[in-house]
């Protein structure tokens, strides 16, 4: 049986394959479909498959939900082609985790194997970029230019040889018609110069927008063939896991001391440098923390057994070793590295973040698409905010320094928001910086820097040693502390004093503590020794504090603090 191909066939074939080659050459972003049954007429009437290298439309970015030191990248891709085909998918990060990479398909689609490999040199240079838009566009505009330059170029030639026809006849019409050729041919010379000027200026452009370029340079990129089957339109989807991108929250605290108003605004920095420009594509910030731990440690069961001194010696050396060999690893993410209105004007966008709460781990979903380049700049976009009123007081630690400071406390702090940096401003002023721990501030408030119409004056501090008699089986230690406290604010300020009182871990040590005035709180936020007064202080009035310890303990033994 003959199967020669009609030449009829072969000519559609040759076009067919012209037209994907100029396709495949003005490609950027190389995702591409090869199907594998085009049509042939043979002599015969019968017909046969011939595989050819078909190239489509380009993939799409589903979503992107940042870790701590990775992301998880999904794209997408529309198939309208039937019968069997291997999908393409190029120009991804080099810093793919294989094992990550996982296919899923719409409709009925059958999957077969999926190959990975790392391509390098000429594949990775026109890969790179690919994903920057002002470069893209730059290109583009060459492109024309040098398109009508090579257009006006063949008209100038066309006209010349026309001329040079004409010539051969110089009676009436015929040399007319020359002169006018040799007129537009100098108008085409004219247009061809300002090209070329132009095409100049355009190449000095795209220099400046490469060598300027943001988007990182890579030796190497990922490439994923995917080979399936399908009978009609589908999606295939090509989930991957990816090192070099993350994110981090941020905090704003600001409070009015007058309206006791208090706002806190939480922020994100996302930042990336996987190889892969993220352009307008849809995030998800989660703050798991895949680098952590993900099961629990057994408890050590204690082996007894009886020992001489000796071993007991060597026991005690050999213990600290089996402590750090059991001592579990940490790994670190960071170790790896207002418009016009009216009722004729389209609504804003909204670019509120919805927060979802699974089990422990917050999702921030945002509402809009999303640049992040692979260049490591910082992004930050506001993820949540929240406000009230707040119960303002002022805090002293005399025996630490002698100053107040303002503390806040909010109802409204949740759980939810990862810890993370806390600026803080105080009546529109900026104060400092803290950290954001929502266990901590939620017991002790939140610090808003020293106040300094609250002065602080030390008054007594004395240590009196109590006298060794022959008889005497006890000594005593007293020690008096007194400070005073002045508001020279214009109103009365909630004020709060801490101060330690000396705690015995032996039986034969007594403490005796006299407190003037009385303390409000003993064993303050269960810190067992620590005591608390509290009061209002009216403008420009004082207030002294005083307290006395007296400590007794055996004649013949000596008092160790630490």
């Amino acid at each position: 049986m003959h199967t020669n191909l009609s030449p009829r066939s072969l000519l559609h074939d040759k076009q067919l394959k012209t037209k994907f080659d100029a396709l495949t050459l003005n490609s950027n972003f190389k995702l591409k479909i090869l199907p594998l049954s085009v049509l042939y007429t043979v002599a015969s009437g019968l017909t046969v498959f011939v595989p050819v290298t078909v190239q489509a439309a380009n993939s799409s970015i589903e979503q992107i939900t940042i870790y701590q030191g990775l992301a998880s990248v999904t794209r997408a891709l529309l198939i309208s082609g039937t019968g069997e085909q291997t999908l393409v998918f190029s120009c991804l990060s080099p810093a793919i985790e294989p094992d990550s990479i996982s296919v899923q398909a719409l409709g009925n689609v059958n999957i077969g194997e999926v190959s990975i490999e790392t391509l390098s040199g000429e594949q990775a240079a026109q890969c790179q970029y690919q994903g920057d838009a002002n470069v893209q566009t730059q290109q583009n505009n060459l492109a024309d230019i040098s398109a009508e330059l090579e257009a006006a170029r063949l008209t100038k030639a066309y006209l010349q040889n026309l001329t040079k026809v004409t010539q051969i006849t110089t009676a009436g019409t015929l040399a007319n018609n020359a002169r006018d050729l040799e007129t537009q041919a100098a108008s085409i010379n004219k247009k061809i110069v300002e090209l070329q000027k132009q095409e100049a200026r355009a190449k000095d452009a795209l220099n400046q927008l490469v060598a300027g370029s943001t988007t990182s340079a890579q030796n190497s990129v990922t490439q994923v063939s995917v080979r399936i089957a399908n009978r009609s339109a589908s999606s295939v989807k090509l989930h991957y896991q990816v090192r070099g991108a993350s994110w981090e929250p941020t905090y704003q605290a600001r409070l009015n001391t007058d309206s006791k108003q208090l706002n806190i605004t939480a922020s994100a920095i996302i930042a990336q440098q996987t190889g892969e420009n993220w352009n307008n594509v849809p995030v998800i910030l989660s703050t798991v923390n895949p680098n952590q731990t993900t099961t629990s440690q057994l408890p050590r069961v204690e082996r007894l057994s009886l020992y001489e001194e000796r071993q007991d010696k060597l026991a005690r050396y050999a213990q600290p070793m089996m402590e750090s060999e059991s001592a579990p690893v940490v790994v670190s993410a960071r170790a790896s590295y207002g418009g016009a209105s009216g009722a004729d004007m389209p609504p804003l966008p909204s670019f509120t973040v919805s927060s979802q709460n699974k089990n422990g781990i917050t999702e921030y979903r945002l509402p809009q698409r999303v640049s992040i380049p692979s260049d490591g700049r910082r992004v930050r976009t506001v993820i949540d905010e929240q406000s009230g009123t707040s119960k303002l007081w002022l805090r002293s630690t005399p025996s630490a320094e002698a100053a107040a400071y303002w503390y806040a406390s909010a109802p409204f702090l949740t759980p939810a928001w990862a810890n993370g940096s806390l600026q803080l401003y105080r009546d529109d002023n900026y104060v400092g910086q803290s950290q954001y721990d929502y266990q901590s501030l939620k017991e002790q408030g939140i610090g808003f820097g020293v106040d300094p119409s609250l002065l602080v004056k030390q008054l007594t501090d004395e240590n009196k040693q109590g006298d060794k008699g022959v008889f005497n089986r006890q000594q005593t230690k007293t020690t008096t502390q007194a400070y005073q406290f002045t508001n020279q604010h214009n109103r009365s300020v909630r004020l709060q004093v801490l101060s330690a009182e000396p705690v015995s871990s032996d039986d034969s040590i007594k403490v005796t503590a006299t407190h003037t005035p009385a303390i409000s709180q003993k064993d303050w936020k269960d810190n067992k020794g620590m005591v608390a007064w509290e009061f209002d202080l009216p403008s420009k009035q004082s207030k002294v504090l005083q307290s006395t310890y007296q400590i007794s303990y055996p004649a013949d033994k000596k008092l160790n603090t630490n």
